[in-house]
């Protein structure tokens, strides 16, 4: 008995950590994640210069001295023609791992450039920005141009990937919304639920000023949400636990008793993806719509796909296609009809 349980937990384990997996899944992300970083490269279209070179307000040697924690090549290269080429490179790049074409050489230029908009003009980004530089760099380390990738349907550079790739990921998020659930502390969030409340109409960050109508659905809408979100973000990591487990025992519980002298498999375990996903989705696009955030919403969604295998990705795609052929026919029988 000590020794069958024993084996199945150093199977599950294995099979978590140290498996290997179909590289479709991993590539989705890159390609969703890369996608939102080359976006927010592009944005800075037009103010190169005045952001990262010596036509800025803070440039030559002040820069270093006004930033000296950070690096940056924009530091050493600081001449505006030069760094708008050297701009222009990055963004080529992370178009290129956005694709999937040359991916580990451009996913490091892509990075590179990244972080050195990031280190010589820090006061242009946020807390969402440091998320996407976190999940860059972990993509850039990672084989994550083996599927869903140029390279892999030009040049035959697919493969397997290792399935903690995903792992890190997926416990980066529960880490990011545990710690922040537990932060948030006081009576706006504990007591009263009116944290969602004053952050909609806090005029820095606000897209509407509609004060009245939140103080009309703040009783029966959003204290209850504040209430919810407090309690979905504090268990995010136990979701992310639980998920793990679940993919382990191969989605099923071991069969014991009868089930197992009929041989049947054993119960299904639960799968929470859509309850705690399906919450965040909402919640990021409320967010999104309520407030400035700029890319941390799209980013945050956009991670949210490392909790699919590719067997998950694939259902979902033909999971439409099912339907409408249904759809169709039906109508060809009550045409035929």
């Amino acid at each position: 008995m000590v020794e069958r349980v024993t084996k199945r937990v150093v199977q599950a384990i294995d099979s978590l950590l140290s498996g290997q997996e179909d590289a479709l899944a991993l590539g989705v992300v890159r390609a969703a994640l890369a996608g939102l970083l080359l976006i927010s490269a592009l944005l800075h279209a037009g103010a190169v210069g005045e952001y990262f070179s010596d036509e800025s307000m803070i440039n030559d040697r002040f820069a270093k001295l006004a930033f000296p924690a950070r690096w940056s090549l924009f530091f050493t290269i600081t001449d505006p023609t030069a760094v708008r080429a050297l701009w222009g490179l990055g963004v080529v790049a992370l178009g290129m791992w956005t694709v999937g074409l040359f991916t580990r050489v451009s996913s490091i230029v892509g990075m590179l450039v990244w972080i050195s908009m990031y280190g010589r003009n820090p006061l242009l980004y946020a807390y969402p920005d440091q998320l996407a530089l976190m999940f860059g760099v972990l993509l850039a380390l990672m084989p994550a141009g083996r599927g869903f990738s140029l390279d892999a349907r030009w040049f035959g550079w697919g493969g397997t990937v290792p399935v903690w790739c995903r792992r890190i990921l997926q416990l980066q998020l529960g880490i990011m919304y545990t710690v922040t659930g537990l932060a948030k502390t006081g009576d706006t969030w504990h007591v009263d639920g009116t944290a969602i409340y004053y952050t909609l109409n806090n005029p820095y960050n606000r897209h509407f000023d509609a004060g009245p109508f939140f103080a009309a659905i703040q009783p029966w809408l959003l204290r209850p949400m504040t209430f919810a979100v407090l309690v979905w973000e504090v268990s995010f990591g136990g979701f992310v636990s639980y998920h793990w487990v679940r993919e382990a025992m191969g989605r099923r519980l071991p069969a014991w008793g009868q089930r197992r002298r009929e041989g049947r498999p054993g119960v299904r375990i639960p799968d929470l993806r859509w309850l705690f996903l399906g919450f965040g989705a909402a919640m990021h696009i409320g967010i999104q719509l309520g407030v400035y955030v700029v890319f941390f919403s799209p980013l945050v969604i956009g991670s949210y796909l490392a909790f699919f295998n590719s067997e998950d990705l694939r259902e979902l795609v033909a999971w439409p296609r099912r339907v409408w052929g249904r759809v169709r026919g039906r109508r060809v029988s009550a045409a035929a009809g």
